[in-house]
């Protein structure tokens, strides 16, 4: 290897002006590494003008001598090299320093890896920034800034302890996505795995939005993430999901576009004071902090407000204590076994139990005559009277395109009511000119009449027919408003030329064959969370599925939305 003396010595003096950047790669400072780190061996070569493989010959030849000289000169020409190849570490900047370097681990696909967190503070007397790999922190203000970039980094500082692979978070959202794997099946604890989850989503929610993520430094993670996470919810409601306006080949047909809407038994817990929407603190809660200091020491029967006796959940009333007691008795063994002895037509001894408790007291109890499991009653859901346990929201509402693209969700709070549906599609399209051509919704008859009944006029535009299998095995031939106003094939637009159906009118019963799968991952989410993760996944379903209908030349795209009115 032939190089001009000078070449050499703007070699040792670029490295040496390198110095505290090839530091931060080193366990121990004091002696130099064997090696350059890739991205100062990449701008050696490119400001010096030489192959790697020379650099490299250099840096082992040389590397003693760089480290042990005292500060290295720059001209201004070559301070330019810097700035044109990218390196920051010129006077015109302040310089970072006071290191701080502690153990980590780096989670991988390939496994887990011992690593160092290292982190460098600002030199000015004027600055209280700390920088680290993914985010800066304001330390007098308590401010964490995540950088702005493109892409979602390779590599996300999840804890303080603990680095995870982004393809590696990825992979197990996959899992999570196609195959409803719950995250405790995975090598990480679950609250790792969940708060990977939830920053790479809010990463890529706010590189989506244009905006950085910022977020409080101080105090238990989870909470300082629900703040971001009831934004991201809020944001959500109001402009929906990217595809709220989504079309193509498959649900625009003839000129005419259609969804479905329908509601699935998913649901997080919630207050017991029926269409309370105020969220729980702790799952474990049953009602909201408003109701909790009025309700709490009440008896359980809800048509009842005489204080709990001690100890007890009813109050001295009894038939409601008797209640309690039946309850209390009914989920031990010996009880079910009686059950079992009854049903096979067997005397008991009344001797046999403490309680003079019979199954017809029970049945009395519970408000007469046990209904047909398979069949509704024509008088609709019976309220229940009595709430021991925890409740939930009655349902999740879907609005999904007849191509599977799910539009949008909501829960329902107290029951699926024809009202609240109402004001459901109403958030999902504010503006009249955006809603479909075809609604199907089984219960449609109801809804129509609702809005005859009430003069709302902002469905004018859109057909409401029931969807074919409920219309043909839920409603009956008798309701004259049904079968004038909600027939399906009254409208020769949804039948094709062979007779078949234009549409798929089921496409949200078998959306919620697939969000029925995640059942036992949120129902015990707080509401935040639940709808956080829901929408993240529909988000990223809806991707997949629009890559392949792209795939399948079907032309996905969104229509231009009109503005409120």
């Amino acid at each position: 290897m032939d190089l001009p003396l000078v070449l050499i010595d703007r070699f040792i003096r670029f490295a040496r002006h390198l110095k505290p950047e090839i530091s931060l790669s080193m366990q121990d400072p004091i002696a130099p590494p064997k090696y350059l780190p890739p991205h100062v061996a990449q701008f050696l070569s490119k400001a010096l003008e030489l192959s790697a493989a020379i650099i490299s010959t250099l840096w082992s030849t040389l590397r003693f001598d760089v480290w042990d000289l005292v500060s290295a000169q720059l001209c201004l020409s070559e301070r330019s090299l810097f700035d044109e190849h990218g390196s920051r570490t010129i006077a015109k900047h302040h310089k970072l320093g006071t290191i701080s370097r502690v153990q980590a681990t780096y989670f991988t696909r390939d496994g887990p890896f011992p690593a160092y967190s290292t982190s460098l503070r600002c030199k000015s007397d004027t600055c209280d920034i700390r920088y680290y790999l993914n985010y800066s922190v304001d330390i007098k203000q308590h401010i964490r800034q995540y950088y702005v970039s493109d892409d979602i980094p390779e590599v996300l500082h999840l804890e303080e302890h603990s680095f995870i692979q982004t393809a590696l978070s990825e992979l197990f959202t996959a899992c999570t996505l196609f195959a409803w794997v719950h995250e405790s099946r995975f090598v990480l604890t679950s609250i790792q795995v969940r708060r990977a989850f939830i920053l790479i989503s809010l990463l890529r929610d706010w590189r989506e939005q244009g905006s950085t993520l910022v977020m409080l430094e101080q105090g238990d993670l989870d909470l300082r993430l629900k703040d971001l996470i009831s934004e991201r919810n809020n944001r959500m409601i109001i402009a929906g999901q990217p595809e709220r306006l989504h079309a193509c080949d498959i649900c625009e047909k003839r000129s005419l576009r259609a969804v479905v809407t329908d509601g699935t038994t998913l649901g997080h817990y919630s207050c017991k004071v029926h269409n309370c929407t105020e969220p729980l603190v702790n799952i474990r809660h049953h009602w909201c902090p408003t109701h909790t200091k009025q309700l709490q020491h009440l008896c359980v029967f809800t048509d009842c407000n005489r204080p709990a006796r001690h100890g007890y959940r009813t109050c001295d009333n009894t038939a409601h204590s008797k209640y309690e007691e039946y309850r209390n008795l009914k989920t031990k063994g010996f009880f079910l076994l009686r059950q079992r002895l009854q049903r096979a037509g067997i005397d008991q001894p009344s001797s046999s139990l403490a309680l003079d408790t019979t199954l017809e007291d029970v049945v009395d109890l519970e408000g007469g005559q046990i209904e047909d499991p398979v069949h509704k009653s024509d008088k609709g859901n019976r309220p229940s009277k009595v709430l021991f346990a925890r409740r939930r929201v009655h349902n999740v509402q879907f609005v999904v395109a007849t191509c599977g693209v799910i539009i949008a969700q909501a829960p329902m709070f107290g029951a699926e009511s024809i009202s609240g549906v109402k004001d459901f599609l109403k958030s999902v399209y504010p503006n009249p000119q955006d809603l479909p051509d075809v609604l199907f919704y089984d219960n449609n008859c109801q809804l129509q009449s609702h809005l005859q009944a009430q003069g709302d006029n902002h469905f004018c535009g859109t057909m409401l027919p029931v969807d074919v299998f409920h219309f043909k095995s839920k409603h009956k031939e008798s309701d004259e408003f049904c079968q004038k106003h909600c027939n399906p094939s009254q409208w020769t637009e949804l039948v094709g030329e062979d007779g078949e159906w234009v549409f798929n009118s089921s496409a949200a019963e078998q959306s919620n064959v697939w969000s029925g799968g995640y059942q036992a991952i949120l129902r015990d989410m707080l509401p935040h969370n639940f709808n956080f993760f829901l929408d993240e996944m529909i988000k990223r379903r809806n991707e997949v599925l629009i890559a392949k209908l792209r795939c399948e030349g079907r032309a996905p795209y969104c229509i231009p939305s009109y503005p409120a009115q």
